[in-house]
């Protein structure tokens, strides 16, 4: 089969991740197409799978994100005509649009088999009524990443839910050991930006007393939004006014995860934002690291007691709890983490994504 996949972004941030895993469990039988609105890192790992992988770049693409004005949108129609202009000599058997942000590439016209891939969950009832409308006039299947993004969506006889699952890891780094100076090292990667929960984390530990910052160690990995790079230096700065630099350690985005969850005993997930399915906790799951997350996105769908702890987005006193409860219960750190690593080997390892993921298909007959 020729099969297009029309993405939005060239980072390596969730979306792009489990973009890499679909052209990996597909590129061995099938004829892959990844068209993109720029050059960037992500064609780098695309042409590590495979150099079969056609890879096109086309700057006119209808990419819907928050910076666009009302000029843009009028523009929209045009770039439509000119992206199937791009590729009007090709037909697909498949055009997958990977992302809300891709929606009007539905109507290009790649192929009769359209298929919405829906990573986000809108907070706006008007945007996310117009996403739904629009989903329903162009897709002939959408596939959700959770059972909270197809909720959040209208319309839904068209949705399936297809949870994410990621490709495993040696048995190296399955070991989560109490470091010699017997803190507890908490790591969170992710965007820095408030809906991603760092600033939320600095107001909690905050709260800490002295005997409690002096048992822990916080880092996060990751980097600010292309269009918001002062939050960096506000971010720097919160840490700062709390006295929290020598507790919190920032680092750049790494492309080796081993190195940002081989040396943490728990993974932090505090999005502030209902977060669809958070490629972070699979990866967190697959490391065999226990996980603190809020419960308003689709990663409450996969966790539990035994190898995590819920919290809601805001409360401080539920998230100082959850981080207590490691601290004083460093003998516990070890069960929860076999037990983190029997949930991703029993649902969220690749092998079984691709058996969710190829129901697709099927689907569309």
């Amino acid at each position: 089969m020729k099969i297009l996949f029309v993405h939005p972004s060239v980072e390596l941030y969730g979306a792009d991740k489990i973009l890499l895993y679909i052209l990996k469990m597909l590129c061995k039988k099938h004829q892959l197409t990844v068209l993109l609105p720029k050059d960037g890192i992500l064609i780098e790992h695309i042409r590590d799978i495979s150099l079969e992988i056609k890879v096109k770049i086309f700057n006119d693409l209808p990419i819907v994100h928050s910076k666009l004005k009302l000029a843009d949108y009028i523009k929209l129609p045009f770039k439509i005509l000119k992206s199937h202009s791009f590729l009007k000599n090709e037909r697909f058997d498949y055009c997958f649009c990977n992302t809300l942000a891709t929606i009007f590439l539905l109507f290009a016209g790649f192929s009769k088999n359209r298929v919405l891939y829906v990573h986000e969950i809108i907070s706006s009832k008007f945007l996310n009524l117009g996403f739904s409308i629009l989903a329903k006039i162009g897709a002939k299947k959408i596939v959700c990443v959770s059972n909270h993004v197809k909720n959040n969506l209208l319309f839904s006889k068209k949705y399936i839910v297809i949870h994410n699952g990621i490709p495993d890891i040696a048995d190296g780094f399955l070991k989560n050991e109490i470091h010699p100076d017997g803190k507890i090292k908490f790591v969170l990667p992710g965007r820095f930006m408030p809906q991603k929960g760092q600033w939320f984390l600095i107001d909690t530990l905050s709260k800490f007393s002295d005997e409690y910052k002096n048992k822990i160690q916080v880092d996060l990995y990751g980097s600010v939004p292309p269009f918001k790079p002062e939050l960096l230096n506000e971010l720097k700065r919160k840490i700062e006014s709390f006295g929290l630099d020598k507790l919190v350690f920032l680092h750049s985005f790494t492309q080796k995860i081993s190195d940002i969850y081989k040396d943490s005993n728990v993974v932090l997930v505090p999005s502030l934002m209902a977060d669809p399915f958070p490629t972070t906790v699979l990866e967190a799951l697959m490391f065999s690291r226990p996980v603190i997350a809020t419960n308003h996105g689709g990663a409450s769908e996969i966790l539990d007691d035994s190898f995590s702890k819920i919290i809601s987005p805001k409360d401080i006193d539920s998230f100082c709890d959850a981080i207590k409860f490691f601290v004083d219960n460093k003998n516990l750190i070890k069960e929860y983490s076999r037990t983190a690593r029997e949930k991703f080997s029993s649902y969220l390892i690749f092998e079984k994504y691709q058996e969710r993921f190829f129901s697709i298909f099927k689907e569309l007959k």
